[in-house]
C-alpha cells in the first residue's frame, strides 16, 4: 500500500500545524528525560555520600542495654566469610557548650580501625583544607584528592595533636585553666559547624549526655582538633567524632554483670556488598551461637538484644523519599506528553474532517477501511515518533552539557538555578539510565498511538458515498 506513505508525506509537507504536535511531544520527552536524569543523578550522589559516612553493615544493640563483649563480637564478625573489616563504635546524642549551646550526634570510634570500615579517613580535612573551605562557604573538595592515609585518623586524636591545638589556643595564657600536658579529649566536627561559627579549631567544648548504665547526666571536656566534610549537610553540621575509649569513660559504660565496657555496636565493611543479606545472616548466626555458649567460655558473648542492618536500611526513609519524589515528578511531567497526544488527536480529527471528500475518493478507488485507518494512523505515529526522537536527542545533549549550560546562564543572569548553599552540590549531577528512557518512550508511544487511533477508526468508518457528496 504505497499510497499511504505517499499521501502521508504529501499532507505533512504542506501543513505546519501537524508539526506543532511533534514539537509538543519533543518538549514533553525532553523535559521528562532531563528531570529524571537529574533526579537519578541526585539520588546516586546522595547515596554515595551517605554510604561513605556509614559502614556497609552495622550490628547494633538496644539504646539502653547496648552490647558487651567487644573482643568476641569483633572476632565473630571478622571470622565470617565476606567480612573485610570490623570496628566498634558508640553513638549518643549530646549537648555541647562553647560560644553557643547546641546539640550534636556524638560518635565514639576506634581511630585505628574506623578508616577500614567507612570513608571517614577520606573525609578528614587537613588544616590547609579547613582554611580554604572556611574562606569559601560553597567550596567542595575535589573528587581527585589523594588517597587517605589511615594513620591520619589516629594522629588526629593523638595526645600530640591535642597538645598542639591546646598550645595554639592558649597562646601562652595560663589563666585558661588547662594544662598543656593533660589536654582535653579530641573532637572532630563537621565543616559546617566551623563555617557557621558555632565552633572553631582549638575550641574547648563541654559535652553533656547521659549514661545508659547509671541513668545520670555525664559531662566531659573536649577540644576541637579537626574537621571533616562528608558532603551531607546534616552530617557536616551535626555529627562529631571522638575516641571510643575516652567516650566510654566519660559516659561510664562499665557493665558490672559482664565485667566489660558497653558499646553501641560494631561496623562492618564487606568485600562484596551485593552479598550483604547473605553475610548479614551468617554474622547473626555466629553471634547468636556465641551468645548461647557458657559464660565461662572464652568465645562467649553476653546475651543482648541486637539488630543487624545495612546502610540502606539505616537510611531507608530518606532514600524512599527521594525515589517517591522522582516518581511524582515523572507522573506530573507525563501530563505534558498526554497533552501532546491530545494535540495529535485534535490535528488528525481536523485533518479527517478537512479531507473527508478525499477519503471518499480513496474508498471509491478501492481503498479498504483498514487502508484508510492505517493512512491516518501512520501520520499520527510518524509525528509521535519524530517528536520522541528529537526529544530524546535534545535531553541527551542537555544532560551531557548541563553544567556548562548552567555556568553560561549564571554568567549571563547572575542567577544560580542550583544554589550550592541549598543543594550542597558543586555541580549538577545527572545520570541517564536506559530504564528511564524506556519509562519515557513507552508512555509517549502509547499516548501517541491512542491519540492517533481514534481519528483513524473514525475515518475508516466514514461512508464513501456521503463523503463524495460532502462539500
Amino acid at each position: 500500500m504505497q499510497y499511504q506513505t505517499f499521501l502521508s508525506k504529501r499532507y505533512l509537507k504542506r501543513r505546519w500545524a501537524p508539526w506543532a504536535a511533534a514539537l509538543a511531544v519533543a518538549l514533553g520527552v525532553f523535559s521528562l528525560i532531563s528531570v529524571l536524569a537529574v533526579m537519578e543523578g541526585f539520588k546516586l550522589e546522595m547515596k554515595e555520600r551517605i554510604r561513605g559516612s556509614l559502614s556497609h553493615v552495622v550490628v547494633k544493640g538496644s539504646a539502653m542495654r547496648m552490647l558487651v563483649g567487644e573482643d568476641p563480637l569483633l572476632e565473630a564478625a571478622r571470622e565470617t566469610a565476606g567480612v573485610e573489616a570490623a570496628s566498634p563504635f558508640i553513638e549518643t546524642l549530646a549537648i555541647y557548650r562553647s560560644t553557643v549551646l547546641d546539640y550534636c550526634i556524638l560518635r565514639g570510634i576506634d581511630p585505628s580501625s574506623e578508616p577500614k570500615v567507612s570513608d571517614f579517613g577520606l573525609y578528614l580535612l587537613s588544616d590547609e583544607e579547613i582554611d580554604r573551605l572556611q574562606a569559601d562557604r560553597f567550596l567542595m573538595l575535589p573528587d581527585d584528592r589523594p588517597p587517605p592515609d589511615p594513620q591520619r585518623v589516629s594522629e588526629m586524636f593523638s595526645l600530640e595533636r591535642r597538645r598542639q591545638m591546646l598550645r595554639w589556643r592558649l597562646r601562652g595564657d595560663p589563666s585558661v585553666g588547662f594544662d598543656e600536658q593533660a589536654p582535653p579529649q579530641g573532637l572532630v566536627v563537621g565543616i559546617e559547624a566551623l563555617r557557621s561559627g558555632r565552633l572553631a579549631l582549638g575550641d574547648v567544648v563541654q559535652l553533656s549526655s547521659y549514661s545508659p548504665v547509671s541513668y545520670e547526666p555525664r559531662i566531659g571536656q573536649f577540644i576541637v582538633v579537626g574537621a571533616f566534610q562528608s558532603g551531607v549537610y546534616e552530617q557536616d553540621q551535626r555529627w562529631a567524632y571522638s575516641d571510643i575509649r575516652a567516650l566510654q569513660q566519660i559516659l561510664d559504660l562499665w557493665d558490672d554483670e559482664a565485667q566489660d565496657m558497653r558499646i553501641t555496636g560494631i561496623s562492618l565493611r564487606l568485600s562484596d556488598y551485593s552479598q550483604a543479606n547473605q553475610i548479614r545472616e551468617q554474622v547473626q548466626q555466629e553471634i547468636g551461637r556465641r551468645m548461647e555458649l557458657d559464660p565461662t567460655d572464652g568465645d562467649a558473648i553476653p546475651w543482648r538484644s541486637m539488630e543487624i542492618k545495612t546502610w540502606e536500611e539505616q537510611r531507608e526513609n530518606l532514600l524512599q523519599a527521594v525515589e517517591i519524589e522522582k516518581r511524582i515528578i515523572a507522573a506530573m511531567m507525563l501530563l505534558i506528553v498526554a497533552f501532546a497526544a491530545a494535540m495529535i488527536f485534535l490535528i488528525l480529527m481536523l485533518l479527517v474532517i478537512e479531507k473527508n471528500r478525499d477519503l471518499g475518493v480513496l474508498r471509491a478507488l478501492g481503498a479498504t477501511r483498514s487502508g484508510v485507518v492505517i493512512l491516518v494512523l501512520k501520520q499520527g505515529m510518524f509525528l509521535c515518533i519524530t517528536g520522541a526522537v528529537f526529544g530524546l536527542l535534545g535531553g541527551w545533549l542537555l544532560i551531557e552539557n548541563i553544567n556548562q549550560i548552567h555556568e553560561l546562564l549564571y554568567l549571563a543572569t547572575g542567577v544560580r538555578l542550583f544554589p550550592p548553599d541549598i543543594y550542597y552540590l558543586e555541580k549538577i549531577p545527572a545520570h541517564l539510565r536506559w530504564q528511564d528512557m524506556v519509562l519515557v518512550c513507552a508512555p509517549t508511544l502509547i499516548f501517541g498511538f491512542l491519540g492517533s487511533l481514534l481519528p483513524a477508526l473514525w475515518a475508516g468508518r466514514r461512508d464513501p458515498i456521503k463523503a463524495l457528496h460532502h462539500e
